[in-house]
């Protein structure tokens, strides 16, 4: 049986909340169910904790490592795999979750989908740094050899420049990266990569700088943010949403591929990674709280990340429907790439539906393929 999901008592406080016997509190309650949904908001709980469904991983290579970092390719039949003529692809998740969110399943894999079509397709699999080993990683060892190694290595394999994508902090990764790996890579996709952290009306970034000052000095203490910690953040950002999911998997088919789907998806952001201290320290106090990126005061190992650098192609993937990285948040970045040449598209999915999203395939995937072989 599942535990998930994370942080449990939070999702079942929800449903608590709007239940009879506490109607005062729920009546102030931002997401207030009313107490049938809180009933069936706890049966989707048990639907997915209960469902018999394991999701599998998929084949893949690895063409480059270090440490615990390492490069994939699918393995895939050969009459699935479409040959092109162009750039690579190297796909670069968050380091919140683990990167097979972009391999979630056959029918859904963002990662196989663009080998289907032409573009030969790699991801970045950040691995764990909780070992003994790298758990005192800094952002400058993460950009500077983690991430520019990484798509030196693709573009060695393939002998070709490389079209890179980064998804949600993944692609303030890559901005970071791209003077210590420019020569290597051809255009450039930010999909749902914040970079004004303070404009619009967005709650993560809200709540973490409310969190920030008690957070800190723990995460300096213990050496690490715990993943619980993050997934308690983004369940109380929507609560009514979190609720609505559950309920909405109490009346799906349990057998159908939907329904694992959701079981995939769920088990995916309950298997959070806990992120090292050092990056965690960075990226709340440089990112949230003190917005260096947008005010162009961000350094990594002592170079000022200007982006007025980059001269290449640049899409800009912001949707309107993400609470996550707002769709001001996402769009921001443009105004800092002075030098670049930027293409926009804004489909209206939510932050993981950007990835995993029923649409995402004809709103996401299909646009940026089309974008990428021009």
């Amino acid at each position: 049986m599942r535990k998930g999901p994370h942080p449990l008592p939070v999702h079942l406080g929800i449903a608590a909340a709007n239940m009879k016997g506490i109607q005062d509190y729920a009546s102030n309650f931002p997401a207030s169910l009313t107490q049938s949904d809180a009933v069936q908001m706890v049966r989707g709980i048990k639907l997915y904790q209960e469902h018999p469904f394991t999701p599998k991983e998929l084949p893949l290579e690895s063409i480059w490592q270090d440490g615990g970092t390492s490069v994939k390719r699918p393995i895939m039949a050969q009459d699935h795999r479409v040959e092109g003529d162009g750039c690579p692809l190297l796909i670069v998740p968050s380091l919140i979750n683990k990167a097979n969110i972009l391999d979630i399943s056959e029918e859904q894999s963002m990662l196989r989908w663009f080998n289907m079509h032409g573009i030969d397709a790699y991801m970045l699999d950040w691995g764990d740094f909780s070992n003994d080993q790298e758990n005192e990683i800094e952002m400058e060892a993460l950009v500077q050899e983690k991430l520019s190694n990484s798509i030196q290595a693709v573009s060695k394999h393939t002998g070709k420049k490389v079209d890179v994508a980064g998804y949600c902090m993944g692609g303030v990764l890559l901005l970071a990266s791209y003077s210590y790996a420019q020569d290597h890579i051809r255009r450039m996709v930010l999909l749902a990569s914040p970079w004004d952290f303070k404009i619009g009306a967005s709650s993560l970034a809200r709540n973490v700088r409310i969190w920030s000052p008690t957070v800190l000095p723990i995460v300096k203490e213990r050496g690490y943010l715990p993943a619980e910690w993050v997934q308690a953040l983004f369940a109380s950002l929507d609560p009514k949403g979190s609720a609505q999911k559950f309920i909405k998997f109490v009346s799906t088919d349990q057998r159908s591929s939907e329904a694992e789907l959701f079981v995939s998806v769920e088990d995916w952001l309950n298997d959070g990674i806990d992120l090292p201290g050092n990056i965690a320290q960075h990226c709340i106090q440089d990112w949230f709280v003190d917005n260096k990126p947008a005010l162009g005061q961000w350094y990594v190992a002592g170079r000022k990340v200007d982006l007025g650098d980059i001269k290449s192609d640049v899409l800009i993937i912001a949707s309107k429907k993400d609470m996550l990285v707002p769709y001001d948040c996402a769009l921001s970045v443009k105004n800092s790439l002075c030098s670049a040449r930027v293409s926009v598209i804004t489909p209206s999915c939510g932050h993981i539906g950007l990835i995993v999203g029923r649409q995402a395939k004809d709103t996401v995937w299909q646009p940026m393929l089309d974008w990428l072989k021009k």
